[in-house]
């Protein structure tokens, strides 16, 4: 079974590589655009989100983690991610929303440590380091596989439109439909490190970073 599910791998990998090095680039062009749109934001807007960041870690640092604002909708924030891609998948002009979708994720997570980094130094990328690492060792990989899963589906649409007409269609959406809930799976359990572990580590740094 783990020789068939090994061979599986690298077969799909060998057909795949090239969707997931586009993907991954475009996530990490987003991070890059992220982090400049931090430097380059006008003074207003920087001391603006700079208030609001010292209020947040004055209270985070001042209160219990049970009594912070890290809501449980974090689950749900970090599955609509999966969910609009598995959507956009579905339709024949999904493809440039998928990559839409991942650039977007990728230059918020880019502003964020950008922003962090600007404001506070060292220190900022010490707390951007604890804040933001934890789920997102989940969310990125799932955003990926999700950006790559989806892709894939949409270009089967738009070959089946167009070029292939006979393609059957039925085996193909249960795979991926199935794929897409497991992904959905792992970013609601990235939510959940967000809500209940990251906040214990945002906690402690606060303390050292306000």
């Amino acid at each position: 079974m783990l020789v068939w599910l090994r061979q599986a791998g690298c077969e799909y990998f060998k057909r795949k590589w090239f969707i997931y090095l586009f993907v991954t680039i475009l996530f990490c062009m987003g991070i890059f655009f992220g982090a400049t749109a931090a430097k380059v934001i006008n003074a207003d807007q920087a001391g603006q989100l700079s208030v609001y960041l010292d209020a947040f870690l004055e209270k985070v640092s001042s209160e219990r983690v049970s009594e912070q604002l890290f809501p449980r909708h974090n689950v749900l924030s970090n599955l609509y991610i999966m969910i609009a891609m598995y959507i956009l998948g579905l339709t024949v002009i999904g493809i440039p929303l998928v990559l839409a979708a991942v650039f977007t994720r990728g230059f918020i997570l880019g502003f964020t440590v950008g922003f962090l980094v600007r404001e506070k130094a060292f220190r900022g990328f010490i707390f951007a380091a604890i804040s933001v690492l934890p789920h997102n060792v989940l969310i990125i990989p799932a955003v990926i596989i999700g950006g790559v899963t989806a892709l894939s589906f949409s270009a089967l649409l738009v070959r089946r439109r167009f070029t292939a007409k006979n393609i059957p269609i039925r085996n193909h959406f249960g795979v991926y439909t199935a794929a897409m809930l497991a992904l959905c799976l792992i970013t609601g359990a990235a939510g959940l490190v967000e809500t209940y572990v990251t906040p214990v580590f945002i906690k402690k740094a606060a303390m050292y970073i306000r």
